[in-house]
């Protein structure tokens, strides 16, 4: 809906004196919307006057050399916005119209053109991103390489946020895509003198210096096979004698192309209710400010042996396949026990147990935690944890957040041994001695931050610190 001159001089009057300007009839949007609009033409009245607020300063027209100065001055990093006020112009939808033709046509696509539709006859032939014919020979930049300098400029911040080395990089990598580009047309683009061009240009790596810690990132990524990250990678330079922080490490790790890979396979073992369900016990209750009573999971523990997880996952191969299962302390992250089958059966299930309950290990009192798979609601299998004092949990249906502490350690698992080295296990045995390998070196040898001991630590090391017999593991 349009509104009249005298009606807008009258809101921003009382919206400027702090009166409340109640929305009026006709106008469609929300309270928010109606005073955003206010606002803007508070600015416009504040900036332009009362011209501000007059429709009919739309239809002035401007010359190229006025508008070509607006667009430079957006390019170098003023807004759209305070570039209008300061013309006395109270909207900048224009403005940002003459980037756009600028950045589409060149200088040319500022030129004024009549009205209406051209006839056939009349229009000038085009070559796609090039703008006019004749363009390039009158001295201006071709619009290649100037929207691909943009680009990447934008993608920087803009001219005035990008900082003179980015700029000079800029430049160097669309010399490269045009090398028949003038550098002056370019340097011209991106707002950068001549000297500083040359200077950023001379300069050396400025990743030189950091040659010994690229090194060692390589090298305890490599010593890792490729599963360590970038907190993990960082936690071991400082264990080292490194002061590095993550960022720098993230930073150097995508320079030298340092990444793993990542993939999702899940496995299905709910058949429906088979047996006994158990109730949840890893979820608590707590009451809201509202007044609401909600449940979330609670998987804090105090020490090792309080609460156990299970789960099964399957691994599949051009020649079959396997299943693994096995059982997580969620105090230190430790593999308690597991098994690696060809057959996600109840024998499976035996073979853990059996396995687990041999450390001897008191284990009255422990929950332990599990989905609602058929192996889980066996008779047998409630009945061996009931018999050693052992409380069961299994998650609620259809929820796997109940569970995702052992579902988080499958993501790692196969994200760091087994996605893209399927081909390397040719046969069951050489997958189970790659499995029994990897589970020794999460235990005993890859850290990962336990929030007990509050360090960088190994789980077997946080587990003997729990009984005070280690010194503790790399520390932050």
């Amino acid at each position: 809906m349009k509104w009249t001159f005298e009606q807008k001089l009258a809101w921003v009057k009382a919206y400027l004196a702090g009166e409340f300007v109640p929305i009026p009839k006709g106008f469609s949007g929300t309270l928010k919307g109606w005073h955003h609009r206010v606002n803007t033409w508070a600015h416009a009245y504040l900036e332009c006057g009362e011209e501000g607020l007059n429709p009919s300063g739309r239809h002035r027209s401007f010359p190229p050399e006025f508008k070509l100065a607006a667009v430079t001055r957006v390019l170098s990093g003023e807004s759209a916005r305070a570039v209008a006020y300061s013309l006395g112009m109270p909207n900048c939808t224009r403005v940002a119209g003459w980037v756009r033709a600028y950045r589409e046509e060149g200088a040319h696509g500022l030129e004024s053109r009549p009205k209406g539709r051209k006839k056939h006859a009349q229009e000038e032939t085009q070559i796609p991103g090039a703008g006019r014919i004749g363009e390039a020979q009158a001295g201006e930049l071709h619009a290649g390489p100037r929207d691909c300098l943009l680009k990447k400029i934008e993608g920087l911040g803009g001219a005035g946020g990008a900082k003179p080395r980015q700029k000079c990089e800029a430049i160097l990598q669309t010399k490269k895509e045009f090398p028949k580009a003038k550098l002056s047309d370019l340097l011209a683009v991106a707002g950068l003198p001549r000297s500083t061009y040359f200077y950023e240009a001379g300069r050396h790596d400025f990743d030189a210096k950091n040659a010994d810690l690229i090194s060692e990132i390589e090298k305890a990524f490599t010593s890792s096979r490729g599963r360590y990250g970038v907190r993990r990678v960082a936690a071991e330079l400082r264990s080292l004698g490194f002061a590095v922080n993550h960022k720098k490490v993230q930073r150097l790790m995508r320079k030298a192309g340092l990444s793993a890979k990542r993939k999702a396979v899940n496995y299905n073992s709910y058949r429906g209710d088979v047996g006994k369900v158990a109730d949840d016990l890893i979820i608590v209750e707590y009451v809201r400010k509202d007044g609401q009573v909600h449940h979330k999971s609670d998987f804090s523990c105090t020490g090792p042996n309080q609460k156990w997880t299970t789960d099964v996952s399957q691994f599949a191969f051009p020649w079959g396949k396997c299943y693994l299962s096995p059982i997580k302390d969620m105090y230190d992250g430790r593999i308690v026990a597991y098994d690696l089958s060809l057959h996600a059966d109840l024998s499976q299930a035996k073979r853990m147990l059996e396995k687990a309950f041999s450390l001897g290990y008191d284990l009255r009192g422990l929950i332990f935690h599990s989905d609602q798979g058929w192996q889980y609601q066996h008779s047998w299998y409630v009945g061996q944890l009931k018999e050693r004092g052992i409380l069961q949990s299994m998650s609620r249906k259809g929820n796997c957040l109940d569970n995702c502490i052992m579902e988080s350690f499958f993501g790692t698992m196969k994200n760091e041994m087994f996605y893209g080295h399927e081909s390397e296990f040719e046969s069951f045995d050489s997958f189970r001695h790659a499995v029994d390998e990897y589970i020794a070196w999460y235990n005993g040898t890859r850290i990962r931050y336990q929030k007990g001991m509050k360090k960088w630590m190994t789980p077997l090391a946080c587990f003997e610190a729990s009984f005070g017999g280690h010194p503790c593991g790399a520390s932050l």
